[in-house]
């Protein structure tokens, strides 16, 4: 354990997919970046650019840094690994290792409002093949009290959830599809057939022969369970299926969090790890337990681990006292401002004929209140790319990198999609709403800064926001105020004054299968190579000719 204070410029950086790198000093998050936003590959493996980036952002030298803290998700680096920057100059004894899942659970304590809390993680794998974790968190202490005994990430609850993902045809990590076609589903059909196990410390396991569409093909034939093909191309054909293992992954949280919660008695509790993206789940942990106050990291997979390595560094390594500092916004300190945002207009107007020669041109102008004129804009149905400031650290789009609609057109889903998205019908959009207003449309008022939460509509209110209402008559929520966010609320307020809906469709700036835009350069490609109607960027107005 090192002194107070004796290293007031920590890096941390993942190693694993997802690559990043994060920047603390003094305490202070200065700089923080996914390898995939830079590379433009979903889930980029990498961490120089990233590192690159934050050193940059901060005009530090890596001369400067006093310590850096690397995580894996596999067991690949040991004590002792320095990623190769001991060649850079900087001394072997510089660098640690933390836990994955301990990273995972710093990374949500240190950023929550709660002096002590139940810490649950869970994921796909960490180091020895451990899936679940299960922490008690005081001061700047965070105590392991339970994690997976069975020692093979096979057998995980994700791992069951990513089986199920692979078997409708979608990459493993695509879950969120999977939660989207459940509520079109019935479980009942498949309730006879559990699919985890408990162990005797409370944890559970899961029953298939591996994490693998196979794996899942062969628990069916075994138990002579009925199941449409694997890899069908109609997916509506797994409906059921989708409910059965949201069902059952509901079952096995919500159970292991109540036996934790009766335990320790604490009604706290932090989730991290990729698990926690399961947005329906997260809402029921509030409905069917007794925990009170729920807190979940954004970038709560593994983008977050370079965040959680220097808390890590920063609150246990080297003992700091921790001074409650809840997160309350996801966003990137790193600002492109109107300057840069011009800069690269111009850039691009000058080539765009040779660049992209089937590229539409554009016209831009700078105006003045442009959230009055992008809310216009929106209740006139149209498409509008929003680009403003830092962007997101986690992957959901919160207001800085989001392709906006209005939620009240009933076929803006279709069109969006049609136009821009290009995601599978089945799949719901999410709403940014004015949180003194949620109590009007919603069945329940709570904050959810984050995106990380679903909530029923009212049934009087489900025909006034068609676009965002999914199915089951629920709908993904980010809670938005003037203190948290001036300019995205003040934009939602004039759209609400304008159509008496306090909020708007929001989704994320990208295209499918791309990592959302990072840079004014991204946001303007990806402008121009889909039918969206405007983007605005800082105070830019743009427009196709």
């Amino acid at each position: 354990m090192g002194s107070m204070n004796k290293f007031k410029k920590i890096i941390g950086i993942n190693v694993g997919h997802d690559g990043g790198c994060s920047l603390l000093v003094d305490g202070d998050i200065v700089a923080t970046m996914a390898e995939e936003r830079l590379a433009r590959v979903k889930y980029a493996y990498g961490w120089v650019n990233s590192l690159k980036y934050c050193l940059e952002q901060s005009k530090i030298n890596l001369s400067d840094i006093d310590l850096v803290v690397f995580s894996d998700y596999s067991d690949k680096i040991a004590n002792g690994f320095d990623g190769g920057l001991s060649l850079f100059g900087l001394p072997k004894e510089k660098c640690i290792r933390v836990d994955h899942h301990l990273s995972h659970a710093s990374s949500t304590y240190f950023t929550s409002p709660f002096e002590e809390s139940l810490v649950f993680v869970f994921d796909a794998k960490g180091n020895k093949n451990s899936t679940e974790s299960v922490y008690i968190a005081r001061g700047n202490n965070i105590k392991k009290i339970a994690e997976n005994p069975i020692n093979n990430y096979k057998k995980g609850i994700v791992a069951a959830y990513q089986a199920f993902t692979s078997y409708f045809g979608w990459h493993q990590n695509d879950a969120g599809k999977t939660m989207g076609l459940s509520s079109y589903g019935d479980a009942k059909k498949y309730s006879g057939y559990p699919l985890f196990n408990q162990d005797k410390n409370g944890l559970f396991f899961n029953l298939l022969e591996n994490h693998t569409a196979r794996g899942l093909e062969l628990f069916c034939k075994n138990h002579n369970i009925s199941v449409p093909p694997k890899f069908s191309t109609d997916h509506n054909e797994y409906k059921d299926m989708a409910a059965w293992i949201q069902s059952e992954f509901e079952r096995v949280v919500i159970a292991t969090i109540n036996k934790f919660q009766k335990e320790t008695r604490i009604k706290n509790l932090c989730m991290s790890g990729g698990g926690a993206l399961n947005t329906v789940c997260n809402t029921k942990v509030l409905q069917e337990t007794d925990i009170e106050n729920l807190h979940i990291f954004p970038a709560t997979g593994d983008p977050g681990q370079s965040i959680g390595n220097v808390l890590y560094g920063y609150f246990i390594y080297n003992n700091n006292k921790r001074e409650i500092s809840p997160w309350r916004n996801d966003y990137r300190k790193s600002v492109y401002g109107n300057t840069d945002i011009k800069k690269t207009l111009l850039s691009i107007q000058s080539i765009v004929d040779l660049v992209i020669p089937r590229s539409p041109r554009f016209t831009y102008k700078k105006v003045f209140n442009i959230e009055k004129i992008t809310a216009k804009l929106i209740s006139e149905n149209k498409i509008v790319g929003w680009f403003q400031s830092g962007s997101e650290i986690g992957p959901r789009a919160l207001g800085h990198r989001s392709i906006l609609c209005n939620p009240g057109f009933k076929d803006m889903k279709e069109i969006l999609n049609d136009r821009v998205k290009h995601r599978e019908s089945f799949r719901p959009f999410a709403t940014s709403v004015l949180l003194e207003k949620m109590g009007d449309f919603f069945e329940f008022s709570l904050e959810s800064l984050f995106m990380l939460l679903v909530v029923p509509v009212k049934k009087n209110k489900i025909r006034e926001i068609p676009a965002v209402t999914h199915v089951d008559g629920t709908c993904r929520i980010q809670t938005v105020t003037k203190k948290d966010d001036s300019l995205y609320y003040n934009l939602i307020k004039e759209f609400y004054k304008i159509t008496s809906i306090p909020m708007i469709l929001n989704t994320s700036f990208n295209l499918a299968g791309e990592p959302i835009v990072e840079s004014p350069m991204d946001a303007l490609r990806c402008f121009l190579s889909t039918k969206m109607d405007y983007l605005v960027m800082g105070d830019y107005l743009i427009e196709k000719k």
